[in-house]
Formats: C-alpha cells, structure tokens, sequence
C-alpha cells in the first residue's frame, strides 16, 4: 500500500498550505488559473455519418446539429471516410470518441407507408481516448414525427420538421456520461493544483497522474495526496524523489482499496 514520505507529517502541512497558497496566487497572477478553476470541457471527437440511402430524408447538417447537442461538451468533427481509430482519437486530442451513424431500418411492424412516418435508427458507441475502453455501445431506434395533415399536397416536409421530436426525445433516453479528465493546471514543487470539482475525495486521499498533457500514458504513475479541497480544485502533495507531475497531465482518484494510510503526527517532545 502506497505510504506518503515520513517527512510529510501533520506539523509540515501547515507549511505546505502557506506555500499552496502562494503557488495559488502566483497562479492567478500568471493568469495560469483558470477563471472558473474547472479546467477545458470534455473533447468529443463525433463521426456521425448519414447513410446515402437516408438522405433523402435527413440532411447532414441537422444530423450533426443533433449528435451535436446529444454529446455536449467541446465537439471536434471527425471528417474521414471511417469511423475514427484510437490514433485519430489521440492525434486530435480527444478525451473521448462518440460514433453514430444514421440510417435507415425497415418500416414499423404494422404501420402502413401511408402513414408517412420513417424508421431509422443509430448505433452510438462512446470509446475512452485515452485507455481504449468503450464506455456505451448502444443501438438507438429513430421514429420521424407524424406528418401534420394541414401540410398535404402543400410541400414535402423538410427534415426539420420530420424529426424535430422523434430524434431529440430517442436519444434522451440513453444519456450519456463522461467522466471529464482531470487535469494539473498549476505546480509550485513539491505541491500541484488539480482541476476536480469538490466531490468524493477528501484531505488525506490519494491520486494519480497516470498520462501527459498529449495522453501519452506513464509507464509508472506518480502517487499524490490531497492536502486541500476547495470548491473546483485540489491541493496535492507529490513526492520530492522520482519522475515529477507536469501541467496538463492527466489525474484521477486512487481506489478506495489503494488510497494512502493516514499520516499520524509524531509524538510531541519533551
């Protein structure tokens, strides 16, 4: 189990504060910290192609604009003819890759082509950049809005109004969650300050920064351990000797079954 440097006891953490505060401020006067302290939004890299046989009836444009809005966050198009490889994914700087293609499926059993509504449908799967993992592998079935009568040898409806609800309410149902990176936005030796909203971890946890700013993985992870918890960030403490953490680098919790043993204070002299 992973034990803090004797030298980090409770008489020191004092010390450490008053220099995580001044690290702090050099930060803010560097303009290094950011206004928020809640560091960049999740990169999305999104391939979300529209089949040939289903553009007749969903345009590229609205297709992205919806994929789009679904996955949130600081969307990067992935324009290659393929869904994009984990190469792509780190080459662009992504956290994570969303594939979902549109096309379309055979009519609704029981529903007749008169009715003028169109079955289609997706296949979202959302990849980690950064392990490989896929997170979410999920067909998703698409129903077009029933056509409104006023409209009838009127014009053809536009794919705005063919799918302005049918697409939003059936990818609503499968949410999606990414779990953003943390990142180290600030180092003043031997103390950093970690992007990670106020959440689970507490004083006396530990961390890892596992990758580089590029996503490059460590071969050895460097261990840390919280000192300070804040609103949006951290305060963490990082041993003096081996590799050192560097900004932008990639942080995230110990498990709970690996954090550090508490530190107990050494035992007052006489």
């Amino acid at each position: 189990m992973y034990k803090p440097p004797a030298r980090w006891t409770a008489p020191f953490l004092p010390r450490l504060r008053f220099a995580g505060a001044l690290a702090l401020a050099a930060a803010i006067a560097a303009g290094t910290l950011p206004a928020s302290a809640a560091g960049s939004p999740i990169r999305v890299l999104v391939w979300a192609p529209v089949a040939e046989a289903a553009r007749e009836t969903m345009s590229q444009a609205l297709w992205t604009k919806y994929v789009d809005a679904y996955v949130g966050g600081n969307v990067l198009p992935h324009a290659g003819p393929s869904e994009p490889t984990l190469a792509d994914c780190r080459k662009a700087g992504a956290d994570y890759a969303v594939v979902a293609p549109f096309e379309l499926r055979p009519h609704l059993p029981g529903m007749q082509n008169a009715s003028g509504r169109i079955a289609a449908r997706t296949h979202v799967v959302v990849t980690n950049c950064i392990t490989g993992t896929t997170s979410l592998d999920q067909p998703i079935a698409l129903v077009s809005d029933t056509p409104s009568n006023a409209s009838d040898g009127d014009f053809e409806s536009a794919p705005e109004i063919t799918w302005a609800h049918g697409v939003p309410a059936a990818l609503a149902k499968v949410p999606l969650v990414f779990e953003r990176v943390a990142r180290i936005f600030s180092l003043s030796a031997p103390l950093a300050l970690v992007d990670m909203k106020l959440g689970s971890v507490r004083v006396g946890d530990g961390l890892r920064d596992f990758a580089y700013a590029d996503h490059r993985m460590r071969a050895t992870p460097i261990l840390m351990t919280v000192t300070q918890v804040f609103e949006k960030y951290l305060e963490v403490l990082f041993p003096s000797n081996g590799d050192r953490p560097s900004l932008g680098d990639l942080v995230e919790p110990l498990p709970k079954s690996a954090q550090p043993q508490a530190v107990a204070s050494p035992p007052a002299t006489r």
